[in-house]
C-alpha cells in the first residue's frame, strides 16, 4: 500500500462542520478540482475524472465521519485506490488533510508518484480558500 500525503491547510473561510458538508456533496468538488483534471463529472455521492497521464478515476464516498473525515474509494478500478479528507476543527476554522492510499508495486508508484503529490498539492492550496 502506497501512501501519499498532501500539506495540512487552514482552511479559514469555513467550520469543521461546514467544511464537512461541503465535501459530502461531490459536485462541490469542482471549486478545488485542478485545471489539468479532464472530463470532471459529479452527483452528490460519486464522481469521476481523468488526470493526464493516468486512467479515469471513478469515486464513490465509502465512509463518513461527521465533521472529521470523509472518503472516497475507486469504484470499478484495477488499482484500489482511495482519497481521504481529514478535517480537524479550530473553532471559527478547520485544518483539513488530504491523503491518498494505492495498492501500487514499486514501478507503478514511481511512476505515479509526482502527479499524484501534485494534485494532492493543488487539491489542498485550493482547499485552503473554498
Amino acid at each position: 500500500m502506497a501512501t501519499f500525503s498532501g500539506p495540512e491547510v487552514l482552511v479559514e473561510n469555513l467550520t469543521a462542520e461546514q467544511l464537512f458538508n461541503k465535501l459530502s456533496n461531490l459536485t462541490n468538488l469542482k471549486e478545488i478540482i485542478p485545471s489539468s483534471i479532464e472530463s470532471f463529472e459529479a452527483s452528490e455521492d460519486s464522481c469521476s475524472f481523468k488526470m493526464k497521464g493516468m486512467p479515469k478515476l471513478d469515486l464513490f464516498i465509502s465512509e463518513k465521519n461527521p465533521f472529521s473525515k470523509i472518503s472516497l474509494s475507486a469504484n470499478g478500478s484495477p488499482v484500489s485506490f482511495s482519497l481521504d479528507c481529514f478535517i480537524r476543527d479550530c473553532g471559527e476554522k478547520c485544518q483539513a488533510r488530504l491523503e491518498v492510499y494505492a495498492e501500487l508495486n514499486m514501478m507503478m508508484k514511481m511512476m505515479v508518484e509526482k502527479p499524484i503529490n501534485n494534485f494532492l498539492n493543488v487539491l489542498s492550496e485550493k482547499l485552503r480558500t473554498i
